[in-house]
């Protein structure tokens, strides 16, 4: 027999053998399976971890109510363990068999949605989104000291910066989010798109939420000297090279904003940004500001 799948036998066997140890459930973190131990779906939570999809099929034939049992720890469902685990092939068996995407946890009140708006790989997001999940989900757990933020689906896919960012904005936003949202408390707060585009120097969707008709009129956050920022300023605080496709979407939004009136060469560079600037490019600053 060929050494690799000796290998990958062995290796298959170690891991089944470590799942069913029993172990403290408080030391575990939220993509861990194991969290399902001694519970009626732990059947079904180890053939979504290993994609058997012929045993998902059996285990919720067996028991329909399954499907979106919820871990005891976080609330988590199968679907976003699939999810979190990029399982794809489990994530869409799941949903045939009629999965919740619209389930929220018990930690942040989140849901598949909001996490597969966030996974890097666009197909979990157009799977949950193509099997009822709502474009608009939002966080919704009560906020206390130091955990106050909530987000949206459409902030988690702006949020985590990668090459499907963009892809992931545009599935949500055609799907129906919400391209204005915000809630500013005073319990929670969940930002308005734009600022999180700002703050996450994602110009991309920045420029496409824009030309979808997002309201750039709108105060982007608060600074902690209590006074608001607006678009220009926010924009003044984005440093990017200037030969990266951000900058090349910035120089574009700022193009879209003073075709309405709003010129960014106006807006005063705030000095903590300029004292950036120099650290990042202490040679060529002064060039930088010029251009930026």
């Amino acid at each position: 027999m060929n050494s690799k799948y000796i290998i990958f036998g062995l290796v298959f066997l170690l891991l089944s053998c470590n799942r069913e140890t029993k172990v403290d459930k408080t030391k575990l973190l939220g993509k861990d399976y194991r969290l399902f131990q001694d519970t009626p779906a732990w059947a079904l939570s180890k053939a979504v971890e290993d994609e058997d999809i012929i045993k998902i099929r059996e285990e919720v034939a067996k028991n329909k109510s399954i499907i979106n049992f919820q871990e005891s720890r976080f609330g988590g469902t199968l679907l976003m363990f699939a999810i979190y685990n990029n399982q794809y092939k489990s994530l869409k068996t799941l949903l045939e068999l009629g999965a919740n995407p619209n389930l929220k946890d018990f930690k942040y009140g989140t849901n598949a949605v909001i996490y597969a708006a966030g996974n890097e790989d666009p197909e979990y997001l157009k799977l949950v989104l193509k099997y009822g999940g709502n474009a608009n989900s939002l966080e919704t757990a009560p906020g206390k000291e130091g955990d106050q933020a909530r987000s949206a689906g459409l902030n988690n896919a702006i949020s985590y910066v990668d090459p499907n960012s963009l892809v992931r904005v545009k599935l949500l936003v055609n799907a129906g989010a919400d391209i204005n949202y915000s809630n500013n408390g005073p319990e929670v707060y969940t930002n308005l798109p734009l600022s999180d585009a700002i703050v996450h120097d994602n110009m991309d969707a920045l420029l496409y939420l824009l030309e979808k008709g997002a309201d750039y009129d709108k105060i982007l956050y608060r600074m902690a000297d209590d006074h608001n920022v607006y678009i220009l300023e926010g924009l003044r605080t984005v440093v990017v090279d200037l030969s990266s496709d951000q900058y090349k979407a910035k120089t574009k939004a700022i193009q879209f904003l003073k075709k309405k009136g709003l010129d960014y060469d106006k807006e005063p560079i705030p000095d903590y940004i300029i004292e950036k600037v120099k650290k990042k490019y202490p040679k060529d600053w002064k060039d930088y500001i010029k251009k930026y």
